[in-house]
C-alpha cells in the first residue's frame, strides 16, 4: 500500500525521518479507518500497527479527525486535479477516444492505488456523496467546454453524461481491477461512452 505524498512533498527528493514517520502514520490509519470505520479506529490502534508511541503520533496530528480529515482531503484533491487536466478541448494533438480513454484511465489508476484510500474517500465517510456531486459539477463543466469546443455533440445533457460516467466509474471500482483488467474496462468505457452499444 502506498498513500500519495501530499503535493508540499515533490517525489524527486529523499524524505526526511519525520516525513517518512509521518507518511507512514498515515498509510496505516488509512488501512485502519477502512477496515474499521472511523468510529471504530483508535489512535492505539494506528500507533501499535505503525510501531511507533502515540507521543510520536501527537507530534504529526492534532488527533484522530486530523489524520482522517488529511487523507480524505489528499484524495479528493488527486481527483479534482484529474477532473481540471481532463478537458478534451484543450488537447487537441491526439484523438478524442485516445484522449477519453487516458483520462478514464487516470480515474481507475487513481481509485485502484490505494484500495484504503479509495475506500475511504469515495465509498465510506458522510462526505463522499457531496464530493462526487462536486466532481460530477466539474465533469459537467468540461463536457459544456468541450461541447461549445465542437468535441461532443451538444444534444447531450452534460449533468446526465457526468452522472452516467460517476456511476460506471464507481462500480467497476469496487470490483479492484488489477492492471491489465483496468486497461481493458478504459477501452470498455470509452467506447461504450463514445460509440453506443447499437448495432451500426
Amino acid at each position: 500500500m502506498t498513500t500519495a505524498l501530499p503535493p508540499s512533498v515533490p517525489q524527486e527528493r529523499r524524505l526526511t525521518k519525520g516525513e517518512r514517520t509521518r507518511l507512514q502514520l498515515l498509510e496505516v490509519a488509512a488501512a485502519e479507518f477502512a477496515e474499521r470505520g472511523f468510529q471504530h479506529t483508535r489512535i492505539s490502534d494506528i500507533v501499535a500497527r505503525a510501531g511507533v508511541t502515540q507521543p510520536v503520533f501527537y507530534q504529526y496530528f492534532a488527533g484522530k479527525q486530523a489524520a482522517y480529515d488529511e487523507l480524505v482531503g489528499m484524495f479528493a484533491q488527486r481527483l479534482r486535479q484529474e477532473v481540471c487536466q481532463a478537458r478534451l478541448s484543450d488537447d487537441q494533438d491526439l484523438p478524442v477516444e485516445v484522449r477519453v480513454r487516458r483520462g478514464v484511465s487516470n480515474w481507475l489508476a487513481i481509485l485502484q492505488e490505494d484500495p484504503n484510500l479509495t475506500r475511504i474517500g469515495f465509498f465510506q465517510v458522510d462526505a463522499a456523496e457531496a464530493l462526487k456531486d462536486e466532481l460530477v459539477e466539474m465533469i459537467s463543466e468540461n463536457v459544456r467546454i468541450d461541447q461549445r469546443a465542437g468535441v461532443f455533440r451538444k444534444d447531450i445533457p452534460p449533468e446526465w453524461l457526468s452522472h452516467a460516467f460517476m456511476g460506471v466509474i464507481e462500480r467497476f471500482t469496487r470490483r479492484e481491477p488489477n492492471a491489465e483488467e483496468r486497461e481493458a474496462l478504459a477501452d470498455f468505457i470509452t467506447d461504450m461512452f463514445l460509440e453506443g452499444v447499437r448495432q451500426r
